[in-house]
Order: structure tokens, then sequence, then C-alpha cells
């Protein structure tokens, strides 16, 4: 679920060409459910500061940034945890 407006995406994109695709690829994502509260509502969590990555977890609900190692590869929204889904 986008969290900004198109106007702030399309700024973006003026400093990070392609960041629109970026944002449409992480929305398109089939992300698997928390397994604690079977929410939707999860991200793809990566690590690491870097311009295009904060600008794309601002625009997304899809993509968690975490400045570490993250505990999980995936976060949920709704319940607020790291989990990993099941092969």
């Amino acid at each position: 679920m986008l969290k900004i407006a198109n106007e702030s995406i399309e700024r973006a994109e003026e400093i990070h060409p392609g960041f629109r695709e970026m944002v449409d690829r992480y929305e398109a994502l089939e992300l698997p459910p928390c397994p604690g509260c079977d929410s939707a509502d999860t991200a793809r969590v990566s690590s690491g500061i870097v311009s295009r990555s904060i600008h794309l977890a601002a625009a997304s609900s899809r993509f968690k940034l975490v400045p570490g190692i993250p505990e999980g590869r995936y976060w949920c929204n709704a319940c607020e945890c790291y989990f990993d889904a099941e092969e």
C-alpha cells in the first residue's frame, strides 16, 4: 500500500531515475501473510541506509528498512514483528 502521494514519488523519481518502477515492483509483490496474526499487510525486509532505500521505505508499506541485520526476511505491519516464511 502506498504511504505517500504520487507527487512525492515523482519528486523522488527526479532524484533517483527508476524509482517509480521500483515502487511499482514492490507494490506488486505477493508476500506471505504473518504467521502470528495472519495479516496480509506484510513487507520485505532490507538492511542498510541508502537514499533510494530511504525514499522507497517512505513510499511503500511493502518495504521495511532496518539499520542493522534483520531478524527475519519479512515484517508484519499489523503486529510489528519479524518473521520468515515457510518454504
